[in-house]
């Protein structure tokens, strides 16, 4: 007989558990506070939702909650399952369409709006709100009825739809330097062209009054909308770059989500972009929301589209998700002292998706300040003010490590049980 012994089977099986759970930061997550988030581990949707939770980092891979995907629906902000905070979310898209993402939230349901409310913190900063829908997106059209808050220079509101793990977006904002336009844009990869952004036609003072605001996304096209005019059209066909042999064009599922927050105390660039420091006697600096229509390109399936490989295409990798650090909400949760809790369930992609809004510094190499309304690019939360490179993306050599391991214990036990 071999010299086969539990002891060896017992390690080889602590082994393969100890890798299976990704180090957290200096912890390592538990089966009662499963889910990682920027070095911080607990239950619940502020760590569990799939925007934020970092799988290959969490207690197990299947610790972060499923990502939900998109269905045709109407959402009005005076009606039940609309919004909720994120301490109440459970992870299920039917009971709320949109959750505050930061705690303590300054987002709120009045008279049949959503509020977003940017106030001045004690550092003379201000701390904004960002609010993100339940259910990822891979084309289709957006429509929001909503009025920006940018009422003092300095403020800036928004409407995106972004993938902040891959780094694609598409968005709308409004900044206090010019309350009669709304600036559009878009993102490949988390190349920020900010020379790509394109002002609307002269609207009605955006901070007075509600306009529609539309984004219609097809594998072939972006096209910008507001009060029913298109005022811009970007087609993939444009979008080839040869030097990267693939089309600069956003195809990645992605989050919806509405922001407002301090542009004025960031970098230069930033801040003469949104119109230089916030004049507080202004305040309040709220923007609402109306409605969302959402209109899936697949009418309702929550199948996933994957773009073509092959021709210059981006081979689908843009839809195949990499886990990356998104920040924490701006009140940094220490280990689990956050006690509501949601249930798990797998999850076999984990994309975040929220506004970057970062603008620039002068230097089209530098990244500037990232906005206070996103947990995205620059892992900075509302209270920073500063930029910091998100950690890098986990690679895929763990993982083979723990299949290995796995089938060493395997093969362990099988070989023990034969004699």
């Amino acid at each position: 007989m071999k010299n086969i012994t539990f002891a060896t089977i017992a390690l080889a099986a602590l082994v393969q558990t100890a890798l299976a759970a990704g180090k957290c930061g200096t912890q390592t997550c538990s089966s009662s506070t499963p889910c990682c988030v920027s070095g911080y581990c607990n239950s619940n949707a502020q760590y569990c939702m799939p925007i934020l939770c970092e799988a290959a980092n969490s207690y197990s891979p299947t610790s972060c909650w499923n990502t939900a995907h998109c269905v045709k629906s109407s959402v009005t902000f005076g009606s039940p399952n609309s919004f909720a905070q994120i301490a109440d979310y459970d992870g299920n898209p039917a009971d709320a369409a949109f959750v505050s993402q930061f705690q303590p939230s300054n987002a709120k349901i009045n008279n049949g709006e959503l509020e977003m409310t940017l106030v001045k913190q004690s550092n003379g900063a201000g701390f904004g709100a960002t609010v993100i829908g339940t259910r990822a997106i891979q084309y289709g059209t957006v429509t929001a009825v909503m009025r920006s808050g940018c009422t003092s220079g300095g403020v800036v509101s928004s409407f995106i739809i972004r993938n902040n793990n891959v780094g694609d977006e598409i968005d709308f904002e409004f900044v206090g330097a010019d309350k009669s336009t709304v600036q559009s844009n878009y993102y490949w990869h988390e190349q920020l062209d900010y020379t790509k952004m394109v002002k609307s036609p002269a609207l009605p003072d955006t901070t007075l009054n509600f306009n529609t605001y539309q984004i219609q996304w097809t594998p072939d096209q972006i096209v910008w909308v507001v009060n029913g005019n298109a005022f811009r059209t970007v087609k993939r066909s444009d979008t080839w770059d040869a030097s990267v042999n693939a089309f600069k064009y956003p195809d990645s599922e992605a989050y919806i989500s509405f922001g407002i927050w301090d542009g004025g105390s960031g970098a230069q660039g930033t801040s003469e972009w949104a119109g230089g420091a916030i004049q507080w006697n202004n305040q309040p600096f709220v923007a609402a929301v109306k409605s969302v229509t959402i209109d899936c390109y697949y009418n309702g399936n929550e199948t996933t589209y994957v773009p073509p490989g092959g021709n210059g295409g981006n081979g689908g990798s843009s839809s195949s998700s990499t886990i990356t650090s998104s920040s924490l909400p701006s009140s940094t949760p220490s280990g689990s002292s956050n006690s509501n809790s949601g249930s798990n369930s797998n999850s076999s992609s984990n994309q975040t998706g929220s506004s970057s809004s970062t603008k620039p510094t002068g230097s089209s190499s530098s990244k500037p300040v990232q906005s206070s309304s996103s947990a995205s690019d620059s892992s900075v939360n509302e209270n920073s003010g500063s930029d910091s490179e998100s950690s890098s993306p986990p690679h895929s050599g763990a993982r083979s490590l723990v299949a290995s391991f796995g089938v060493l214990a395997s093969a362990l036990v099988a070989a023990y049980a034969s004699f």
